[in-house]
């Protein structure tokens, strides 16, 4: 859960159509037509754009989002640690967050 909210947001790939996407080694470079910006993403962040590039329409809690892409029950601190991913991609403008 975001500090100050009561609801855990939500999370959706709304700018699809806009991001270019480049392997370079396990790094991925993501191209953001809308703001011009060129980021690099390591692994770990790249799956979770990834994991969210494959339903874009669809708006995902995190819990769900790490079921999804881990296929078992994530634990607390693995949720936290992609709750800060979510909330950076989301800085960075590649993602957008919407209320649950």
């Amino acid at each position: 859960m975001t500090e100050g909210s009561l609801v855990p947001p939500c999370w959706r790939a709304a700018f699809a159509d806009a991001l270019t996407l480049r392997w370079l080694d396990e790094d991925l470079l993501v191209f953001n037509a809308l703001s011009g910006d060129t980021h690099l993403l390591t692994a770990s962040g790249s799956a979770l754009l990834q994991g969210l590039l494959e339903s874009p329409a669809r708006a995902w809690k995190t819990p769900e989002l790490a079921r999804h892409l881990l296929s078992e029950e994530p634990s607390d601190t693995l949720l936290d640690q992609m709750q800060r991913s979510l909330n950076y991609l989301w800085q960075l403008g590649l993602i957008e967050r919407v209320a649950s």
